[in-house]
């Protein structure tokens, strides 16, 4: 009889525990969904960005999100720097975007930049791309497994194999 009431506690504490366990699982991977997410930030050097997507998926810490689209600023010129791709990841405090698939930055001067893969450091305006990169304007096409844009789209490093196609000039 002593063996069953030990048995019958030992079963009831572990189930207690397990339940816990379940409890503080869920609460730590509560995810919101957010429709059509939009953040935005002008900075006092006149560095201006807006992200927006058509979904979020927002846990404790990190946004995922869904057919991705933005515009930056540049502080100097005033370029316009847009953007498209069909997820991200967005982290607002350190102002970084981690994208995926069907990735591009273009601007208004003809100028796109595509990927499969692209980091976003906005703190430090610095583009990674990565996988099947490719970089056109009016000069012609560079090809490249890598590539880092910085300096407000002014500087472009390629790296990997790389192949450029310049276009004729008539």
């Amino acid at each position: 009889m002593l063996t069953n009431k030990l048995n019958l506690k030992n079963f009831i504490l572990i189930t207690i525990f397990f339940l816990i366990s379940i409890s503080n699982t869920i609460c730590n991977e509560l995810i919101i969904e957010i429709d059509n997410p939009k953040f935005s930030e002008k900075g006092l050097n006149d560095k201006i960005y807006e992200i927006k997507a058509i979904k979020g998926f927002k846990s404790e810490n990190e946004l995922k999100l869904v057919t991705v689209e933005g515009k930056f600023k540049t502080g100097n010129d005033g370029k316009w720097i847009y953007l498209e791709a069909d997820k991200g990841n967005f982290s607002q405090t350190n102002n970084h975007i981690e994208l995926e698939d069907n990735i591009i930055f273009y601007t208004d001067d003809g100028e796109k930049i595509s990927s499969n893969h692209a980091t976003f450091d906005m703190n430090k305006d610095i583009i990674k791309f990565n996988e099947n990169v490719s970089h056109e304007n009016t000069k012609g096409l560079v090809l490249s497994d890598t590539s880092v844009v910085s300096n407000n789209f002014n500087k472009i490093l390629y790296l990997g194999n790389v192949k450029s196609i310049i276009k004729r000039v008539n």
